[in-house]
């Protein structure tokens, strides 16, 4: 009787185990994604203009060449003026400014850099600049120019018979041939060039 009762329950528990292994497995659900569903707001990346991007640059007085390549002659008709991204001349590379004369003494490797500077006939464009803002334009000019030019000019030529001195002076070949206002000694400038002790 025993036996048969042993029996009995191995049998049962063989068919249950045969049951469970032929019973199709319960489909997985696919585990439930943290990430918010897409935004349908697309965001545009920020552009900036040439004029609104603001260079890592020495402040203070200085001078930059511009960074299109503008002739003298098409100054008065620019809205702006887009510079290189360094000046040429900074206020570190200045001994002293001379108020009267707006002579300007250079350090010797600053002086160098001028010299080097090749200058065509019909001038290179910089601009003035305090605190990287423009204050007035001008031209690189060089002495043996058979072409005159009624605006603020610096003669490479001449100041390689001063060194290492520039002059800023008033039209070319002389102050007879400029008719506009004298922007040299703007406030700003003079003021600028005080604060960093260079003003005589």
């Amino acid at each position: 009787m025993r036996t048969s009762v042993f029996a009995i329950c191995a049998l049962v528990l063989v068919t249950l185990v045969d049951c469970s292994a032929r019973a199709p497995a319960s489909p997985v659900a696919p585990p439930t994604s943290t990430r918010p569903p897409p935004s349908s707001v697309v965001v545009e990346p920020t552009l900036f203009s040439p004029a609104t991007i603001t260079p890592t640059i020495e402040n203070g007085f200085s001078i930059y060449l511009l960074a299109q390549d503008t002739t003298p002659q098409e100054l008065a008709i620019l809205s702006h003026l887009e510079l290189e991204e360094n000046p040429l001349l900074s206020i570190n590379n200045i001994v002293s400014y001379r108020k009267a004369t707006h002579e300007i003494e250079l350090t010797t490797t600053s002086y160098n850099r001028i010299a080097s500077l090749s200058v065509p006939l019909n001038g290179k464009a910089f601009a003035v600049c305090v605190d990287d803002q423009p204050i007035y334009a001008g031209a690189f000019w060089v002495g043996y120019s058979s072409l005159s030019f009624d605006g603020i000019v610096i003669d490479t030529i001449r100041a390689s018979k001063e060194h290492p001195v520039l002059q800023i002076q008033l039209g070319y070949p002389g102050p007879t041939f400029f008719h506009e206002e004298d922007p040299r000694s703007d406030p700003r400038i003079l003021q600028a060039l005080e604060q960093a002790g260079k003003l005589k």
